[in-house]
């Protein structure tokens, strides 16, 4: 994959990695809750990637409409 992304799908129960929703790599069995601990590991234990991610945020608030997703889930702070 070129340019992947990854996310969250809560119908597969797992952790998504896609190029443009076609070819896509599925984790099942990764709950939500195991993803948010592990951005909160890297952000706690690699704080140069924690300030890029409020860049990347700034720039695809510039550039895109953001869709609000709510959560029931809290960080593990």
């Amino acid at each position: 994959m070129k340019d992947p992304s990854m996310f969250y799908c809560a119908e597969h129960n797992g952790l998504c990695i896609s190029e443009n929703y076609e070819d896509t790599v599925r984790f099942t069995g990764v709950s939500e809750k195991a993803i948010i601990k592990f951005v909160n590991g890297l952000i706690e234990h690699q704080p140069e990637l924690a300030a890029s991610f409020k860049e990347i945020k700034q720039v695809d608030s510039k550039t895109t409409r953001n869709k609000k997703t709510q959560s029931t889930i809290k960080s593990t702070d």
